[in-house]
């Protein structure tokens, strides 16, 4: 995309979002958009055909952006972290696709399954257990299933816990979950040492 072409969807993304804090998605019109990046119509609809284009390509640049800013975390904790931060920075745009696309399409915007993929590994070196693909698989779509219902509740409001409060449950799941499959590698090996 030419620069004066990217230049120009970002603004009306910018503008979008401007526009997501005072009133829902559905009302908001390209007339408004346009006047407020200083736009003609005309403009908007050479790069968009409509609000919901420019929201979906809006959802598809929030990705890029978080998976870019995941790259640089270096702990499951902080990637997770820059996660709420970020969709408490973007609350009414991350609740308008909640709005839009339910729990499905913030799943789709944002890159869990990497975040979850490193904390398991991050558990499986440190308990010492040997890789399981169709239990990690599971366990990587209820990590999924649950973090977005915790999102979503965080997002909308609905959870009365901080960000840390938020990070610090969730590894204590996770943890749990890692020793317990810790316990049964030993009991497998046989070096658990069962006390009377």
């Amino acid at each position: 995309m030419p620069e004066h072409e990217n230049r120009t969807s970002l603004a009306l993304g910018a503008a979008l979002r401007t526009l997501l804090r005072q009133r829902p998605l559905d009302q908001i019109r390209v007339r408004e958009l346009t006047e407020l990046c200083g736009l003609r119509r005309q403009s908007f609809y050479y790069h968009f055909k409509d609000v919901y284009d420019l929201f979906a390509w809006s959802v598809r640049q929030e990705r890029s952006l978080l998976l870019g800013r995941l790259e640089e975390c270096l702990t499951w904790r902080q990637a997770l972290l820059d996660l709420l931060g970020r969709a408490g920075e973007e609350r009414t745009f991350y609740q308008a696709v909640l709005d839009q696309s339910g729990q499905a399409g913030l799943g789709e915007m944002i890159p869990l399954e990497e975040a979850l993929k490193a904390l398991q590994v991050y558990y499986r070196s440190r308990c010492g257990v040997l890789p399981d693909q169709p239990a990690e698989e599971l366990d990587l779509r209820c990590g999924r299933t649950l973090l977005l219902s915790l999102l979503e509740s965080w997002i909308r409001g609905g959870a009365a816990m901080t960000a840390e409060e938020l990070a610090d449950a969730l590894e204590r799941s996770v943890g749990h979950r890692a020793a317990g499959a810790a316990w049964q590698t030993l009991q497998k090996r046989g070096e658990w040492n069962q006390r009377p």
